[in-house]
């Protein structure tokens, strides 16, 4: 009897022993976990281009002057539908954004008017067009989160202009005169552009344009100059806009 016990004695400590051995195994074994995923943060570096389409309306402003018999002024509504492309190159230093961007724009802005001449009896139409427009202008951006960019942009404009004005007297006839020429004057405005992935990005833009004038005189052997003209146009632009970013 006295054996038994000693033999069960001795299994029930072997027991204990193993059990408590694969215990503090486990809890010495060191436990493995992933690492956190890596989140990417978009970078605005790098060269991009893209296209846009918009609406435009401006003002054309015709003055005109005959010696010893008057002056008359007049501005009228040019409005119409622009489409372009455009490229550029930003460069992202913390949540500033510096770039340059060039744009070319087709532009279906028109209008005309009849108002009355400087001479009694004479009436003057006009019809004002501005075929295409374009700009280059440095931009500067602040990122109010990683993927979106509040920004101001100014720079050089430049477009075509043609007009044409007839010039008809009561009782006598008219005689019409066309004008066409390539204007450069400046730009200003703003925007908001975000990005959404895969080097994406769409935008909202405002641009004010100044063409700067043209003055025309005509003269006489005679009596030298005898008439003025000047012509100026203006120009604001709401267009969207979606780019492509290569690398960075």
């Amino acid at each position: 009897m006295r054996l038994i016990k000693l033999a069960m004695l001795a299994a029930t400590s072997l027991v204990v022993f193993a059990t408590g051995g694969a215990v503090a195994a486990d809890l010495a074994r060191p436990v493995y976990r992933a690492p956190p995923p890596v989140v990417a943060v978009y970078t605005w570096t790098g060269l991009y281009w893209g296209g846009n389409v918009g609406y435009s309306w401006g003002q054309a402003k015709y003055d005109a002057t005959l010696i010893f018999a008057g002056a008359t002024s007049h501005s009228e509504d040019i409005n119409g539908g622009v489409v372009g492309v455009q490229s550029g190159y930003n460069y992202q230093v913390g949540a500033w954004v510096f770039g340059a961007e060039t744009d070319i724009q087709w532009s279906g802005q028109k209008g005309g008017s009849t108002f009355p001449g400087v001479l009694p009896l004479t009436t003057i139409t006009t019809d004002q067009k501005l075929e295409w427009f374009g700009t280059s202008r440095s931009r500067l951006g602040l990122l109010v989160t990683p993927n979106i960019l509040l920004y101001g942009t100014a720079g050089v404009a430049y477009g075509q202009v043609k007009d044409s004005a007839t010039i008809t007297i009561t009782g006598v006839g008219s005689a019409t005169a066309s004008f066409k020429d390539v204007k450069a004057g400046w730009t200003v405005g703003a925007g908001i552009e975000g990005a959404f992935g895969g080097g994406w990005s769409a935008k909202l833009e405002y641009l004010y344009l100044d063409l700067g004038k043209t003055e025309h005189t005509v003269a006489s052997p005679f009596l030298g100059t005898v008439a003025t003209e000047t012509r100026r146009t203006t120009d604001n632009i709401l267009r969207v806009g979606l780019n492509y970013k290569w690398g960075g």
